[in-house]
């Protein structure tokens, strides 16, 4: 079966899919513009899944990004449960899994990421969060009784373990490095989330990966690579995600980790764009591609992908990375990014206290600033990353 249209086709209602349309008519597009969504809900708000909603005593669900009355306000059609299952760019149709074909004449991909799968020997995923229907999934984990082994110590995994414990839930965190979210927040900053976790009562093991994992009559075995078996009565990966792009496969698309873009979100076949945490995007400062994977990132190069397209424009999206994380009440704000070599510096309050700045950088080089409980800083220090300001410069600002 075949649509036609001589407009515009999102493929994801995803928060870069939705701002994307946003961002379209915002630049004066007036055309047809159809969003697909693989889900039969419309998008909805997925940061907080491993956050307050898994935490909720109630059954929450989660936020829509838009209702259907702003959709229709602004003329977007929404096409649910209409997952893309391929692209033809040269007949410029994206068929979808129900067997459609439909035509564009700009194409913008915003299929975010998948939950990378943790598999067992006989072959059964694991479950993971990334959707409201692991939502219920984990919510069962956290009522049913049973103690929860949690494979991977990234964002995921400690919100989840944060969670459960607030549920009463007996937690294990089973993580392949010795102090995960080092790379990002530094050691310090690190090593006193693990302690909020310790304190909260997880049980940590960390520095060994898992190898592999059988189920059993009784749960799963999980074994390590010092040789140990972790037995467990319930478990949850969460173990990061991968670009999903596998309905661009043979496409003519540039793939690699995710869809390759320019700064300005244009892919290597004309009238396709990408936005979201699917585009691995220039980065000059860093001299290669890179995907982001976070909300914020997600919002802004949406809308500017959407005013690039709308406009005919090639300005590249270049705002500030944000991300996140709450754990036990508190909340850690990353600012830019701490980069390998990075030493971080505490230029305000203490890191013990848990209310504190921390900026890291090399040299005289600023990358990144780590922020918990002082929000008011967030301006000052985002506005120095920003103009690109030397580590001084934040030194100086703390001082002021």
């Amino acid at each position: 079966m075949s649509r036609t249209s001589d407009g515009i086709v999102i493929v994801g209602a995803s928060a870069a899919g939705l701002s994307a349309a946003d961002g379209l008519r915002e630049g004066g597009y007036s055309g047809p513009l159809t969003v697909l969504d693989a889900e039969s809900e419309p998008g909805y708000d997925r940061p907080m899944l491993s956050k307050s909603l898994l935490a909720a005593k109630e059954h929450t669900a989660p936020a829509p990004l838009r209702t259907g009355e702003q959709l229709a306000d602004k003329g977007v059609e929404l096409l649910s449960g209409h997952g893309a299952a391929g692209l033809d760019i040269d007949r410029r149709r994206v068929v979808t899994d129900w067997g459609e074909a439909i035509g564009w004449q700009q194409l913008i991909v915003a299929t975010g990421v998948a939950a990378r799968p943790v598999v067992t020997t006989g072959g059964d995923p694991l479950p993971s969060l990334r959707t409201r229907t692991d939502l219920a999934t984990a919510r069962r984990l956290g009522t049913d009784g049973h103690p929860v082994t949690l494979i991977g110590g990234g964002f995921i995994g400690l919100e989840v373990a944060a969670a459960l414990r607030s549920r009463g839930v007996e937690v294990t965190v089973l993580a392949a490095v010795e102090r995960p979210l080092a790379h990002l927040l530094g050691d310090e900053v690190a090593g006193w989330l693990l302690g909020l976790h310790l304190a909260a009562g997880v049980d940590l093991g960390l520095g060994h990966a898992t190898t592999r994992v059988e189920q059993t009559p009784g749960g799963y075995d999980i074994h390590l690579s010092d040789g140990r078996v972790h037995r467990a009565a319930s478990v949850l990966a969460g173990v990061g995600a991968e670009p999903a792009t596998g309905w661009l496969a043979g496409s003519g698309v540039a793939l690699d980790h995710g869809v390759v873009t320019d700064g300005a979100g244009r892919t290597s076949v004309e009238g396709v764009w990408a936005a979201g945490d699917v585009a691995a995007r220039w980065d000059p400062a860093l001299g290669r591609h890179r995907r982001f994977e976070h909300w914020t990132h997600a919002i802004e190069q949406g809308r500017r992908v959407g005013l690039n397209a709308a406009r005919g424009e090639a300005v590249a999206h270049d705002a500030v990375p944000y991300v996140w994380t709450e754990q036990y009440g508190r909340t850690v704000h990353l600012l830019g990014e701490r980069r390998p070599g990075d030493t971080g510096t505490v230029v305000e309050g203490s890191v013990e206290s848990g209310d504190f700045v921390v900026v890291h950088g090399a040299g005289d080089a600023l990358h990144g600033v780590t922020v918990c409980g002082r929000v008011r800083a967030l301006r000052t220090y985002k506005k120095l990353l920003r103009s690109r300001a030397c580590l001084n410069d934040a030194l100086a600002a703390a001082s002021a």
